[in-house]
C-alpha cells in the first residue's frame, strides 16, 4: 500500500509539472492575444516618448495587437519602471529604459531595484549620439579634444560646462573625459537642453555635452561647433567631427542607448517573441527615419547583450556617482 501512494504521489506529481509546461508552452504560442502596455517613464513630447511611441507603433503591427503607451514619469524614470516590475510577468507590460533609469539605482539614496535581478532585459533599441560643442565666435581656439584641454589647463579660473540635467549620460560621461585628461572643470547644469544652449550662445558656459538633436541645428547654422561624438563611428550628420575614440579619450567607452524591460519571471519564449519583433521593426526603413528624426539611432541587440551591457555600464556609472559624490535624496 505504501509503495503504491508512493508511486500515485509521483505521477501526481509528473502529470502536475507537465500540465505546467504544456500550460507555459501554450500560453507562450499564443502570445500575443490581447494589446500590450507600453510604459515609457518620462513626461510625454520629450525625446524618449516620441521614441517610445514610434516603437510602439512599430510593434503593434508587427505583433498584430494594439500596444497602448501610459506615460509614467518621475524620480529620474524609477517610478514607471517599478510599475512595470511589479506587474504580472506575461509580456502584456514592457517599459523603456533610458539612461535616467539605468543610474537612478547609483543616484538615489534609496536604490529603487536592481536592473542586474529585478528585470528580464528584451533587447537594446537605439543609441542616442552624444556630441561636445563649443562657440566658435567666444573660443575660436577650440577645435578638437586636444585644445580644448590646453584651453582648460591655460585658464586659471578653470573652465565650465553644461548638460542638460544633473547625473544625465552627458554629466557622468564629462566627468569621466575631465578625469581621463586631468582638467579642473565645472559642471553648470540646467533643467533640459535648451537653456544649456542658450548659456553656450551666450558665452555664460564655455562647453556643452548634449545629446545630438538638441545642438544640430545651431551646429548647422555655425553658431556652435562640434568638436567630438561619443558614437563608435563619426555620425553622417556631422561627418567632419572626429569621435572621442579617434581622439584618444578613454571615457568613450561609455555610451547612452535605450532598450525594452519586461518583468523578471515573463517566459523565455515570451521575450524572444517580443525581442525578435523588436529586431523586425527597427531594419525597417520608415521606422529608422522616425526615430533617427528625434536623435535614436536604431541599434538592436538580443536580450544576452543588452544584460551585459547593463552591467557593464552600471559598474562605469557607479564609480563615477559615488567618486563625484552624486548621490541625491529620493
Amino acid at each position: 500500500m505504501k509503495l503504491f501512494t508512493k508511486l500515485s504521489l509521483v505521477s501526481a506529481f509528473v502529470l502536475s509539472q507537465s500540465m505546467l509546461v504544456q500550460t507555459v508552452v501554450a500560453q507562450t504560442s499564443d502570445f500575443p492575444n490581447k494589446s500590450l502596455n507600453y510604459i515609457v517613464p518620462f513626461p510625454p513630447g520629450g525625446p524618449t516618448d516620441v521614441a517610445g511611441r514610434v516603437l510602439a507603433d512599430a510593434l503593434g503591427k508587427k505583433l498584430k495587437q494594439t500596444v497602448v503607451v501610459e506615460n509614467k514619469s518621475g524620480a529620474s524614470g524609477s517610478i514607471g519602471i517599478n510599475q512595470m516590475i511589479r506587474s504580472k510577468p506575461d509580456g502584456y507590460t514592457i517599459a523603456g529604459l533610458a539612461a535616467p533609469s539605468l543610474t537612478a539605482p547609483f543616484m538615489l539614496a534609496q536604490p529603487p531595484y536592481d536592473l542586474k535581478t529585478d528585470v528580464k532585459p528584451v533587447g537594446i533599441a537605439y543609441i542616442t549620439p552624444l556630441v561636445i560643442v563649443v562657440n566658435p565666435k567666444i573660443n575660436p581656439d577650440i577645435t578638437d579634444m586636444t585644445s580644448l584641454a590646453q584651453a582648460a589647463k591655460n585658464r586659471k579660473e578653470g573652465m565650465n560646462y553644461t548638460t542638460a540635467a544633473v547625473g544625465s549620460t552627458a554629466h557622468l560621461a564629462m566627468e569621466l573625459i575631465r578625469k581621463d585628461l586631468n582638467l579642473d572643470m565645472t559642471h553648470i547644469p540646467f533643467r533640459g537642453s535648451a537653456p544649456g544652449v542658450t548659456a553656450v550662445l551666450a558665452g555664460d558656459v564655455a562647453i556643452m555635452y548634449s545629446d545630438l538633436v538638441a545642438v544640430l541645428s545651431q551646429i548647422k547654422a555655425g553658431n556652435l561647433r562640434p568638436i567630438a561624438v561619443n558614437t563608435d563611428q563619426r555620425l553622417e550628420e556631422l561627418p567632419d567631427t572626429p569621435t572621442l575614440k579617434e581622439q584618444n579619450i578613454q571615457a568613450a567607452k561609455a555610451s547612452s542607448w535605450s532598450g525594452l524591460l519586461a518583468p523578471k519571471n515573463t517566459p523565455d519564449g515570451t521575450v524572444k517573441i517580443l525581442s525578435d519583433a523588436l529586431k523586425t521593426v527597427l531594419e525597417d526603413a520608415d521606422v529608422q527615419s522616425r526615430l533617427k528624426a528625434v536623435g535614436a539611432y536604431p541599434y538592436y541587440t538580443d536580450p544576452k547583450t543588452m544584460l551585459e551591457t547593463i552591467e557593464r555600464d552600471s559598474a562605469i556609472w557607479s564609480a563615477v556617482i559615488k567618486e563625484n559624490n552624486l548621490k541625491q535624496a529620493n
